[in-house]
């Protein structure tokens, strides 16, 4: 009996272990929510989803790691990091409910930064600076953010400058 039990407990705790899935093959993007199941069940045709969150990845078709993050009630949340076909990291930035938020960060294959700057509710905001291959900085822009006198003029729809580029430099 005492075998039986402990077999059941290493069960359930291997069962519910936060294994990264697949994104491609495992979960199915619905309506904008990442959903983790099956279309078959035992006896007879029917859809089988939940809404997905745990850890998840893509890969590149060689097999090279692609995308890796965590998916939280069906969408990306935390930190996300991308990868090219060499497995040079490309990107790495956070999501909130699926959309870019807060610093993100860009880098050429040979490790140096191209980019870097902040994202609020998926657009861009704040200053973000672009580097060439070598490391100069080349252009720095500033995005323009809606403030609370923005917002008197067009409430309750959205700014459609929001997220736009206000100021741009060369270097």
């Amino acid at each position: 009996m005492k075998k039986i039990f402990i077999l059941f407990i290493l069960f359930i705790v291997c069962c519910t272990s936060d294994i990264p899935h697949n994104m491609e093959g495992e979960l199915e993007e619905r309506s904008g929510r990442w959903m983790k199941g099956q279309e078959w069940s035992w006896f007879w045709y029917s859809y089988q989803f939940k809404i997905y969150s745990g850890p998840a990845f893509l890969n590149h078709k060689n097999g090279e790691k692609k995308e890796k993050g965590d998916i939280v009630n069906g969408a990306k949340s935390g930190t996300w990091s991308g990868w090219d076909e060499k497995g040079n990291l490309i990107y790495k930035g956070n999501y909130l409910e699926g959309e870019e938020d807060g610093m993100w960060k860009g880098y050429f294959s040979n490790g140096k930064t191209k980019y870097e700057g902040r994202y609020k509710k998926g657009k861009q905001i704040e200053t973000w600076k672009y580097y060439n291959k070598k490391g100069k900085m080349t252009t720095e822009e500033t995005y323009f953010i809606c403030d609370e006198k923005c917002e008197e003029s067009h409430f309750p729809r959205p700014c459609r400058r929001e997220g736009k580029v206000r100021t741009s430099k060369d270097f």
